[in-house]
Parts: structure tokens; sequence; C-alpha cells
């Protein structure tokens, strides 16, 4: 009943929801539903929310069941990106130990904690102390610490736990508000008697973590001054001294703006170049009169080791040979020449071949190459490549030939921060190339400079 009634519930939404994503929590990947609960709200989730998670390696294990699940889609042309995990990281003693690699996982676009099932495994009495304002005991503001931390140094989202008592609104605006004031970037809500989302709850997060209108003036200002100034050691505002730390707080305030869609939109005082930076000016979200759609994976998802099956395939044909090599202007016979291309066929394939293509024309390697890389971007790369920075070593272990059908495959080999653009970092990737035998046809491995994600 649960499952056909959230599987209801994603049909029911609108195929165009860019200012929101929908996550479904499943059943602890230590039991035996999980699989179950993902088959039947897989196609409209855009990712699953993970209780109970102890370790990195549950999260590889659910990795993979998701990666089938998109190769099986992937056959019928549909272009999803892939699935996201958000995993409750603190609801038993050996998951807090492991806080830091379990946010390092892969699909990680953030993590979150509880402390209800912790205490139960502690065999605490209680979560909050008495006094003090209902603060959390000690050990569990530990927990929301670690949640933190382990959140920001994987460059991934920290959303903040629940506050229980749904009826305490004034609770709950305080200690959202010190969640954002701490780094939080959104906070869990919980669900009232009727298990409902409390209306209450959705409404005071959206005030408590929306930037008002003083805070994104005074953002903007500090970004300009900081831009368009020469000396990048420090600079004054408002009889205050800014370096680094102050600019980078001021650009991610900035970037959370991009996602408001309120009434108090008009009231936010951007500065613009040359302009004085108190001057009022409208504020126009670009993504609302021309929206795009990426399905690239940012520099925090290519983790080494990620191997991505991708979904589009190509039957090459000698049109295609031919008019790229007239295209690149490149004459070579063995691309265009039948009678030549037989007497290559044993030197290539060797004299017991079984391809029927050999004695074709040879495709043109260049093609191939272009062909390989191009197959692997809606995965990969799609809208979150800011550069190619070039090619280390390129392989052709087997010819291609006229109706051939080529796959792709990358596999993710390093990555690293760049020195001199803070958002964003360098990844080596190796595209693999196959055809329809299953051989190697072609091998590159190549850098690319990647954008991070807008914190």
């Amino acid at each position: 009943m649960g499952r056909r009634t959230v599987r209801e519930f994603l049909d029911s939404l609108p195929s165009d929801r860019r200012r929101s994503e929908v996550l479904v929590r499943i059943n602890p990947l230590s039991g035996s539903h999980w699989q179950e609960d993902i088959q039947a709200t897989f196609r409209n989730a855009d990712g699953f929310m993970i209780p109970k998670v102890e370790s990195r390696e549950e999260l590889h294990m659910l990795d993979d069941f998701l990666s089938s699940l998109e190769n099986d889609i992937s056959n019928t042309n549909t272009a999803d990106p892939s699935k996201v995990i958000l995993p409750i990281a603190t609801e038993t003693p050996r998951a807090v130990l492991n806080i830091a690699d379990i946010a390092q996982g892969p699909r990680v676009c953030g993590i979150t904690w509880g402390c209800e099932d912790l205490s139960v495994e502690l065999g605490s009495y209680c979560t909050r102390k008495t006094t003090e304002n209902h603060r959390y005991l000690d050990i569990f503001t530990h927990c929301r610490n670690m949640c933190l931390l382990a959140a920001k140094a994987a460059g991934v989202q920290a959303i903040d736990g629940i506050y229980q008592n749904v009826r305490d609104v004034v609770g709950f605006e305080k200690e959202s508000g010190e969640a954002k004031l701490m780094g939080f970037d959104g906070k869990l809500v919980s669900l009232n008697g009727q298990q409902t989302l409390h209306p209450n709850q959705i409404q005071t997060l959206h005030k408590v973590f929306e930037p008002t209108p003083q805070e994104m003036k005074e953002a903007n200002a500090i970004v300009e001054l900081w831009e368009v100034g020469d000396d990048k050691g420090a600079i004054e505002y408002q009889g205050k001294m800014i370096d680094m730390p102050h600019y980078m707080r001021a650009k991610k305030v900035v970037a959370r703006c991009s996602g408001i869609s309120s009434k108090d939109e008009e009231a936010i005082e951007t500065p613009q170049p040359g302009r004085n930076v108190d001057e009022e000016t409208k504020h126009v979200d670009q993504d609302e009169i021309f929206p795009r759609v990426y399905l690239g994976k940012h520099f925090e998802d290519l983790e080494p080791g990620l191997k991505i099956r991708h979904f589009l395939t190509r039957t090459v044909t000698e049109s295609d040979n031919v008019f790229f090599t007239c295209l690149t202007m490149n004459p070579a016979p063995i691309h265009l020449d039948h009678e030549l291309s037989k007497g290559n066929a044993s030197a290539l394939d060797g004299a017991n071949s079984s391809n029927i293509n050999a004695g074709k024309p040879l495709f043109n390697s260049m093609f191939t190459l272009a062909l390989l890389v191009g197959m692997s971007v809606p995965e990969a790369t799609h809208g979150t490549t800011v550069a190619n920075l070039g090619f280390s070593e390129v392989l052709f272990p087997k010819p291609v030939y006229p109706d051939d059908t080529l796959r792709a495959e990358t596999v993710i080999l390093d990555r690293r921060e760049s020195k001199s653009r803070p958002s964003q970092g360098i990844v080596t990737l190796q595209h693999i190339a196959y055809n329809q035998r299953g051989e190697v046809v072609c091998k590159a491995m190549r850098q690319a400079l990647m954008k991070k994600r807008v914190v």
C-alpha cells in the first residue's frame, strides 16, 4: 500500500519541476525490502533518502543497484539523470564513527542526521536536556556537528535533523536559525499526526533559510567591492575589514539567492559595475527566462573509480565515414577506396577474421574518437564541463568499419582541486568504446575542467 501511494504521488507531479527535487525515503539497506522500494518509485524519483547507513560500502552496493536500473531504462533511449542519495548518517554508533567516509560515497548529494534511533542503541533516556531551552544532550550535539563537518569536507549539502515538537513554532524557528548560522544548507521537517508534512514548519523553514533583502544587499556589495578592487589582501566595508573568507561567504549567499522566487525579489539590491552599491535594481532570474536542463555530474560526483555505462549507442554508416573524411579534408584512400580496402582486410583483422565488415573502407579514427567522447557526455559532463584540457593518451586497438555498432563507458581515474579556480576542479576521465563483439576499438584518456556544485 505504501509503495503504491508514493508511486501515485510521483506520477501526479509535473514533469518540469526544476525548483524542487523529490527524494523517496526507503527501508534500511540492511533489510530485505529496500530494493522493492526503489523499483516501485525509481522512474519519477530524483533520488532516495537512506536511513541507518553505516558505511561507504553500503552506498557502493546501492550505487551498483541504481546503475543496473539506469542501464535498463537507457535501453529505451530515456536520458534520465543519475539518481542521488541522501544518507541519514548518525543513526547507529558505527555510522557516527564513519560519517566522514559516508559523506564521500557515490551519488551522495548531501547528508543529514537523526538521534532517536541512536539514542536507543546508546541506551539514552532522552535526546534533549530538560533545562536550557531543551537543547540537545552533548552527545547528540556532537553528532549534529559531525554531520555539518563531514558534509562540508566532502563538498555536499548539510541538512539539519528534524525538530520533533511540531506545535512549537518558536522553538523550530530558533533551531532553524541556529542551523543556518552554523552553515547547514537546509533542515528536515517533521510529520504531524496525519503523517503529512507540517505546513507551519515548511513556511518557517523557507523564511529562515532564504537570504533576507539586507543579507543580499551586504553580500552583493562585498562581492562587487572585492571583484573590482585591485588589492585582494583586504578591503573595507562599512568600517569592517573584509578578506577572502568574507568574500567566499558572500558569494555563497548570492548563489543561494538564485533559488528565490518570492515577492521579496524586487527588494534585493544587486550592485552593478560602475554604479553605487546602494543603488536599487531589480533581480532578474535568467533561469526563468530561458530554462536549461543539465544532466552531467559535478566535480564532487566524479570520484576516482566511478564507472559509467553510457546509454547512447550508434551504428556507424559509410555515409558517416565519407562525410567526415571529406569534411576534414583527409584524402587517405583507406577511408574511401573499396578495392584498396579489400587488400588490407587480412593485414588489419587477420586471415581468419570473423568480422563480416572486414574489407570495407576503414573508419576515420578521428570520427571514432569524437563519437566516443560525444556518447559519454549525457551522464558524465553535460552542462558541467568548463573546458576540455586535452588528451594524454588515445589508442585504437581494433579497426572500425561501416555498419559496426559502438557503445561507450567512462572510468574516472583521478581528480584534483584547481589552484587558481576554487569553484572548479580538474578530472581525468578514461573513455572506452566497444563494438558489437565487445572488442575495444578506442580508448582515450582526457583531462577536463569541471564545475563544482554551488553551495
